[in-house]
């Protein structure tokens, strides 16, 4: 539904399975019922009734957004596909979240958890990060180039998936396992170490 720029999800909705929304590159707004009893929004983002749960942040918002307060966790693919997200930010006394130069991490930065799609270049992932989430550098096309800490041991699955203009990787000798489409779609990848 590449068209598709806003949507309502009515009062009677009471199941929404990830990765409905994927794909709508255009959706800059969903919006919920006030009578909805399973889910709410605000701003255009959509999240479980209580603000507790970040479900889907619509793919053709941009620039900068904060992580609200209330949110202890976030359903994989939220931010899959937001090409024009610049910045991911979470307030200093976030209690499950913390983000370093608009980049999310869990609250101790062991687990990169989201790359905004609309940054570019080089990024070196801080020392802190033992693993990368599951497309944590999903659809990043602007992506030239990333360093990877020596204390990362995990690559989960499509971490770098649709990072058509990465050239070139290295993986930590503490690497043990990559998972599923680590590197699908990396059509400019000609080098991995």
């Amino acid at each position: 539904c590449y068209g598709l720029m806003s949507v309502t999800i009515p009062d009677s909705v009471t199941s929404i399975e990830n990765w409905v929304f994927s794909g709508c590159s255009s959706l800059t707004s969903i919006e919920v019922g006030k009578g909805n009893t399973k889910y709410s929004s605000e701003a255009g983002v959509l999240f479980d009734k209580n603000k507790t749960t970040l479900i889907q942040f619509p793919n053709g918002k941009s620039g900068h957004y904060t992580i609200p307060d209330s949110v202890t966790s976030i359903e994989d693919g939220a931010f899959s596909g937001c090409r024009s997200l610049t910045s991911i930010e979470v307030g200093e006394g976030h209690l499950q979240y913390s983000s370093e130069n608009g980049v999310l991490f869990n609250k101790n930065k062991t687990t990169l958890i989201q790359f905004p799609n609309g940054k570019r270049g080089h990024y070196t992932i801080p020392d802190s990060v033992t693993g990368i989430g599951m497309g944590a550098f999903e659809g990043c096309s602007s992506l030239t180039s990333v360093t990877i800490s020596n204390k990362v041991t995990i690559i989960e699955d499509w971490t770098f998936w649709g990072c058509s203009s990465l050239a070139s990787v290295i993986i930590p000798d503490r690497v043990t396992r990559l998972w599923t489409e680590t590197f699908e779609g990396c059509s400019s990848l000609t080098n991995i170490i």
